[in-house]
């Protein structure tokens, strides 16, 4: 079982086509990497780690020959830009590779927190934080990239929490998940005792823009192949569930009360309560084909009425936190909205379906979603629109928050 999963290290040079290869193909695809645990981590003669079974179960899929060398990440990166390799892993979004390379969805989704032995409230500031950052990492990229200063540059996770432990540095930027790795082999003492969350960072393949130019769909089909092998990048856990619904029963509880809302769908569901399947289909053609176009009736209709230019204005004063809003009918065709959605009909989907069908009035989370474009994340929460006179649900309010500015808001909390 072993051999399916792993692929033999041979000094610092892997190769790989589903679990083994003797000889490399003309289209083998040359990637670098380093060692980063829980990513890549060297076992013997072995290279494993959780990039790089999905790896090795996509390019399988996608019959791709490929190879792996391990080797220093800036040399790694180096490479790639000079075009003697096609890409590296796994990388979070770096603005000198986006030079000369294409990030790829997803393998790994990281979730950065400031760690510290103090209760401070104050934001991380370069200026009156000693930081520290392993060398070579995605983190130490990042903060240089962001204008911090970094005071002590360390080779492993280990060192910062004993410099931490020392005093000798007041803070350093890490990946919960492989924070928690790394201190189950540590004293209990070494551990940091606050936590501040900072962002998502998401870690996929550079692949280089002279080798997606020869193939040129085959980031598309890399990337959904991503989804099969790894469902599980897209989970929330429970205590980031009940973040969620704490920030949006604070704040949006009683939307669905609202005269605006109410008002819109009321006259909408009297307009479509002799609408079929074929024709509600009919209309989300419609709305398609319009995007595409100049003149838009339906989607003007929309986007231009009162509802919308309300829902428009609460989110653009929510300080992003708002990724958007969508008021629905009883048939789950679009009433108001704050942003253009990609189709007019949202009762085919579970962020409708789930809420409006629901035995009670409880919100419904959707799970974590991707915008590949954007390179961030966001959840639905949808809730039942009752009419208050007849308690009948009406329509359903979809809501998408930022889920980093959601944990964000959260503020400072102990480490577990």
């Amino acid at each position: 079982m072993a051999g399916k999963r792993y692929c033999a290290l041979f000094g610092l040079f892997l190769a790989c086509w589903a679990g083994a290869v003797t000889s490399l193909a003309a289209d083998t695809l040359r990637l670098n990497t380093d060692i980063f645990p829980p990513y890549q981590v060297r076992e013997g003669e072995t290279l494993s780690g959780t990039s790089v079974v999905a790896l090795e179960c996509i390019f399988k899929t996608l019959r791709q020959p490929y190879s792996v060398r391990v080797m220093p990440w800036q040399r790694a990166i180096h490479e790639v830009g000079q075009g003697k390799a096609d890409g590296f892993f796994s990388a979070t979004n770096m603005q000198r590779a986006n030079r000369f390379a294409a990030l790829s969805a997803p393998l790994a989704l990281e979730k950065w927190y400031w760690y510290s032995n103090r209760p401070t409230t104050a934001e991380v500031t370069d200026s009156e934080l000693r930081i520290g950052a392993v060398r070579g990492s995605n983190q130490l990229a990042w903060l240089l990239e962001h204008g911090y200063t970094v005071e002590q540059q360390v080779s492993s996770t280990e060192q910062l929490f004993k410099l931490l432990d020392l005093g000798r540095i007041d803070t350093f930027l890490a990946d919960q998940r492989t924070l928690r790795t790394e201190l189950t082999k540590l004293p209990p003492a070494l551990r940091p005792e606050y936590e501040r969350f900072q962002q998502y960072s998401t870690l996929g393949v550079y692949f280089s823009k002279a080798f997606l130019d020869s193939k040129s769909d085959f980031l598309q089909r890399f990337n959904q192949q991503i989804f099969f092998c790894l469902p599980e990048v897209h989970m929330l856990n429970d205590d980031e569930r009940k973040q969620l619904a704490a920030v949006h029963d604070k704040l949006f509880n009683s939307w669905p009360e609202r005269d605006e809302i109410l008002s819109a769908v009321n006259a909408q569901n009297a307009l479509h309560q002799d609408l079929n399947i074929p024709a509600i289909m009919q209309l989300d053609r419609q709305w398609r084909d319009e995007l595409k176009k100049p003149d838009a009736p339906l989607i003007n209709s929309v986007a231009g009425n009162s509802l919308s230019e309300w829902l428009s204005d609460q989110q653009q004063k929510s300080n992003n936190l708002i990724t958007e809003i969508i008021v629905t009918d009883q048939l789950g065709l679009n009433v108001g909205l704050s942003e253009i959605t990609t189709d007019y009909w949202q009762g085919d989907e579970a962020k409708f379906s789930e809420a409006f069908f629901n035995r009670t009035d409880a919100t419904y989370q959707g799970r974590l979603e991707y915008d590949q474009s954007a390179q961030g994340y966001q959840v639905h929460i949808s809730s039942q629109i009752r009419d208050p006179a007849s308690n009948e649900i009406i329509g359903v309010l979809i809501i998408g928050l930022d889920i980093q500015r959601v944990l964000r808001a959260n503020g400072l909390t102990g480490v577990n």
